[in-house]
């Protein structure tokens, strides 16, 4: 009895660890349910106060045989579009919010004006982000700050570019 409770807890062990090592990897979420394969597209660099941006992922990476330009495939509705302006992001963290930092953030208004970060996967892959630059810190304390273009932006609702 006891020899087949043993095979039986070692063909689970066997079977668990095959299992979970034989898988292939899965990038793991941030707190605004992106991984490492999103990127942030845009038609041209960030001139203005701020710009709509495009949530994609790479379809081809950049090259010199393609001047630059990698290829991407939008998460809302799969169009295929060449670019060179795309963004690597992640969440920024307290210690970055700085005047003059550009930040990607989703437009998501709440009741006191200031747009939030994403509720769910839903809508962070097929809500509106855009890119600004923080402009104003005097309202941290309340939990927003003000970007460019006047908008006031959650502390939670920030990605910065990784370089």
């Amino acid at each position: 009895m006891k020899s087949k409770s043993f095979m039986a807890v070692l063909f689970l062990a066997v079977f668990s660890f095959v299992f979970l090592f034989s898988s292939a990897p899965v990038s793991a979420e941030d707190d605004h349910y992106l991984d490492d394969e999103h990127y942030f597209i845009a038609k041209e660099k960030l001139t203005g106060a701020w710009m709509y941006v495009t949530l994609a992922t790479m379809k081809t990476p950049a090259s010199a045989e393609t001047k630059n330009e990698a290829e991407f495939l939008t998460v809302t509705d799969g169009e295929e579009s060449w670019t060179k302006f795309y963004y690597k992001t992640r969440v920024i963290k307290k210690e970055e919010i700085k005047k003059g930092v550009v930040v990607i953030s989703l437009e998501a208004s709440t009741e006191d004006g200031a747009y939030r970060g994403p509720e769910n996967k839903d809508e962070a892959m097929g809500g509106t982000w855009f890119m600004a630059k923080i402009t104003d810190l005097s309202d941290m304390y309340k939990g927003f700050v003000t970007v460019s273009g006047g908008y006031k932006v959650r502390l939670d609702n920030m990605r910065v570019v990784v370089k």
